[in-house]
């Protein structure tokens, strides 16, 4: 039996109670959304976004372009092995991670390519021809 049991009850009915439209599930199964830290790069030739998302296997990524959008997303779920109990919960055994990106016209949307190592997702976003900086000949 957990030992915060009761404390959990509390928790719910105060959260339930400040938004009645929303109510929370019981709090060890909230699902958490996140924006998940990234860095932009910018190359000569093309731009690069490394994003964190510890725990995330490449098979719950869904990466997509929209309109110039470019959306990721992710889930990650983590169990309790079998024969333990959680006795303190800091990580939410359910995550979702969302980040959107407005790409705008410098970026040839064919070329987009991802990677995913060691937790860390790789976009390279190569620059549009169009963008590209260019030699005008005087004539």
């Amino acid at each position: 039996m957990n030992t915060f049991f009761p404390m959990t009850q509390v928790l719910n009915a105060a959260l339930n109670a400040q938004h009645p439209h929303r109510p929370v599930r019981e709090l060890n199964q909230v699902t958490w959304g996140r924006n998940p830290q990234a860095d932009v790069l910018e190359g000569e030739k093309e731009f690069r976004i490394l994003m964190e998302l510890p725990g995330v296997q490449p098979g719950d990524l869904d990466i997509s372009l929209e309109n110039q959008t470019l959306s990721v997303k992710a889930n990650r779920e983590t169990e309790v092995p079998e024969g333990f109990e959680v006795v303190r919960h800091e990580r939410a055994a359910k995550a979702e991670f969302h980040r959107t990106f407005n790409l705008g016209n410098g970026v040839e949307a064919d070329g987009i390519e991802a990677a995913f190592d060691n937790g860390v997702l790789t976009l390279t976003l190569p620059k549009s021809q169009q963008s590209l900086p260019r030699k005008i000949e005087v004539k």
